[in-house]
C-alpha cells in the first residue's frame, strides 16, 4: 500500500518539483549570462550605455519569466492555464501601469532617434539643465543652481525639448533700460567694449547691440553675445554685474519705472 502510494504520488511529484528546481537554476544561470553576453556584444556597437541597459535589463526579465513558466509546466501546470493567466497578466499591467509604458515606449523613441544625448544642455518639462542621465523610464537633469531634475521622458516626448547643445553655440538675449537723458551712443559703446573684451564671446556670429524699443521710462538696449553652450549661464551672469558697475562709471542712468502727474486746478 505505501509503494503503491509512493511509487503513484510521492515520485512523480518529487520528481516534478526537482525537474521545475532544475529549471529555474538553469533558466537564472541563462538570464545572467545572456544578460553579461549582450552587455559586451552592444557595447562594441554605436548605442548609447542608456539604450543597452534598457535592452539588457528587458531580455534578463524576458528570460525569467520564460523559466517562470517552464518551471509551472514542470510541475505539471496545464499551459492552456498559464498562457490565459499570463494574458490576464499583461492586460491588468498594461491598464495599470499605462502611464509606465509610455514612458517606456518614449524612451525607446529617444534612444532610437537621438533628439538629445547624455551631456547635453535641453530644456524639457518646465526644466532647464544638463542631461545626466536617461533612465528606463525618465531623464535625470542636473540644473546650473545645483539641484536635479527627474523628468518623465513622456512628458519630454509629448511636450517637446530645445536642446541647446546642438549646434555648440548658444546666444545670450541681454536687455538693459537707460534713461533717455543718457548718451545712447556711449551707453552702446560700453556694451560692445564689454563684449569685446570678454574672450568668451564669439567673434563669429558676431555680437550684436542695438536699441531694442523705446519703453515709458527708459530706452531699451539689447545685446545678443554668442557663446559657447558650457558658457552660456556664467557669462549671462557676470555680463549683468559688469555692465552694471560700467554704466555706473560711465554716468549712465538706468531709471525706476515712473509716471508723470499733471494737477489740474478748477476754479468754482
Amino acid at each position: 500500500m505505501f509503494s503503491d502510494i509512493l511509487e503513484t504520488y510521492v515520485i512523480p511529484i518529487a520528481l516534478r518539483i526537482l525537474l521545475a528546481i532544475a529549471v529555474w537554476i538553469v533558466g537564472r544561470w541563462l538570464a545572467r549570462r545572456s544578460r553579461g553576453w549582450l552587455t559586451r556584444s552592444l557595447q562594441n556597437t554605436d548605442l548609447t550605455e542608456s539604450f543597452i541597459t534598457l535592452i539588457t535589463t528587458v531580455s534578463y526579465y524576458g528570460v525569467l519569466i520564460l523559466t517562470a513558466l517552464l518551471a509551472l509546466a514542470a510541475l505539471g501546470v496545464p499551459v492552456t492555464a498559464l498562457g490565459a493567466v499570463l494574458g490576464v497578466v499583461v492586460v491588468v499591467l498594461a491598464i495599470t501601469l499605462q502611464t509606465s509604458l509610455g514612458n517606456l515606449a518614449a524612451t525607446i523613441m529617444i534612444l532610437l532617434f537621438k533628439p538629445f544625448k547624455v551631456g547635453d544642455v535641453i530644456q524639457a518639462g518646465g526644466k532647464l539643465g544638463v542631461a545626466h542621465e536617461i533612465q528606463m523610464f525618465s531623464t535625470v537633469l542636473n540644473s546650473p543652481d545645483g539641484k536635479t531634475h527627474i523628468v518623465p521622458n513622456g512628458v519630454i516626448q509629448g511636450g517637446g525639448l530645445t536642446n541647446l547643445s546642438t549646434t555648440g553655440v548658444l546666444r545670450i538675449d541681454l536687455s538693459f533700460g537707460i534713461s533717455y537723458e543718457s548718451d545712447l551712443d556711449k551707453a552702446k559703446a560700453v556694451l560692445a567694449r564689454l563684449l569685446a573684451a570678454d574672450e568668451r564671446v564669439l567673434t563669429e556670429p558676431p555680437a550684436r547691440v542695438f536699441v531694442g524699443q523705446l519703453a515709458d521710462s527708459s530706452v531699451e538696449l539689447v545685446a545678443w553675445p554668442f557663446v559657447k553652450a558650457e558658457d552660456y549661464a556664467p557669462v549671462q551672469a557676470e555680463l549683468v554685474e559688469q555692465v552694471k558697475r560700467e554704466f555706473d562709471a560711465a554716468g549712465i542712468n538706468m531709471p525706476y519705472p515712473q509716471q508723470d502727474v499733471h494737477l489740474y486746478a478748477h476754479n468754482e
